[in-house]
C-alpha cells in the first residue's frame, strides 16, 4: 500500500508533475502544469507508466526476446511523451517512462514533487464522484497537493480566474488557505469564495474556473465526504486538493 512520503512540500511549488496517458485530458494537464511551473519558475517533470507483464508460462528465450522488445518500445514511448509534451507547453520538462501500475508511477514521482496535475475520465454525476479510479487513488496516496482537470479548450490562465475554497462545514487549515493564495497570486487568478460547502449554492461551482478542497487540521481524508463528493459530481471544473500540513 502507498502511503505519504513524511517530508514536506512547498508552496509555491519548485517541482511541479504531470502525468500522461496520451489523451486529451492528459494533454490539457500537461498545459496546466507548464503554465503553473512557468509562473513559479519551477521545475517540469512528465511521467508515463507502461506496463508489459510476460505471461507465466513464457520461457526463459521468450522473456529475453520480450525485454528486448519493451527496450525499443520504451525508447519510441520516450520520443512520443517528448513530442506530446512540447505541443502542450513551451516550459522545458524533463521525460520519464517508467514501467510499473500508472498510480504507483505517479505517487513514487509525487515524492519528489511540490505538486501533481493530472488528467482524468470519470463521470460526472450525484452517484458518482467524477474523478474516476486512478486519479482518485492518487488524490487520496499523494502527500501533497494534486490537480485534477478533464479536457477543454479553456485557456491555463483562466482555470485561476474564479477560484472557489470549499469544504464540508469544517474551516481547512490555515497553511492551506495561505498556500491557496499565494499560487493564485503567482498565477494572476482570484479566490471569490472561501464558505464552506454547506453554504454554498449549486451556482457558486458552477461559475467557478477552479474548485479547491483543502483539507482540516488532522483530517486524512481531504475532507471528501458524502457531501463534497456530491458536490463536485456535478461540476466540471478542474479541482485541486490541497492536504492539511
Amino acid at each position: 500500500m502507498t502511503t505519504r512520503a513524511a517530508h514536506a512540500w512547498r508552496c509555491p511549488p519548485h517541482a511541479v508533475v504531470a502525468a500522461v496517458d496520451f489523451e486529451a485530458a492528459s494533454a490539457r494537464a500537461v498545459a496546466l502544469a507548464g503554465f503553473i511551473a512557468s509562473a513559479c519558475d519551477a521545475t517540469l517533470r512528465v511521467v508515463h507508466a507502461e506496463r508489459v507483464d510476460a505471461p507465466p508460462y513464457f520461457t526463459l528465450e521468450q522473456i529475453a526476446r520480450l525485454e528486448d522488445e519493451r527496450a525499443d518500445a520504451a525508447a519510441e514511448v520516450a520520443f512520443e511523451l517528448k513530442r506530446f509534451a512540447l505541443e502542450a507547453t513551451a516550459w522545458p520538462a524533463d521525460i520519464a517512462v517508467t514501467e510499473g501500475a500508472p498510480v504507483d508511477v505517479i505517487l513514487h514521482a509525487a515524492e519528489a514533487a511540490d505538486l501533481v496535475v493530472l488528467g482524468t475520465h470519470g463521470r460526472r454525476g450525484p452517484s458518482r464522484w467524477w474523478l474516476g479510479s486512478v486519479a482518485e487513488r492518487v488524490v487520496r496516496g499523494s502527500r501533497g497537493p494534486v490537480l485534477v482537470t478533464r479536457a477543454d479548450a479553456t485557456p491555463p490562465a483562466d482555470v485561476f480566474a474564479r477560484v472557489v475554497l470549499v469544504g464540508d462545514g469544517v474551516e481547512p487549515e490555515a497553511s492551506a488557505r495561505d498556500c491557496l493564495q499565494q499560487l493564485v497570486s503567482r498565477v494572476g487568478g482570484t479566490v471569490v469564495d472561501t464558505r464552506v460547502l454547506a453554504s454554498c449554492r449549486p451556482d457558486d461551482l458552477a461559475a467557478a474556473s477552479l474548485v479547491v478542497v483543502a483539507a482540516a487540521p488532522g483530517d486524512s481524508s481531504w475532507g471528501l465526504t458524502h457531501t463534497v463528493a456530491e458536490a463536485l459530481g456535478r461540476c466540471a471544473r478542474p479541482a485541486l486538493f490541497l492536504p492539511a500540513r
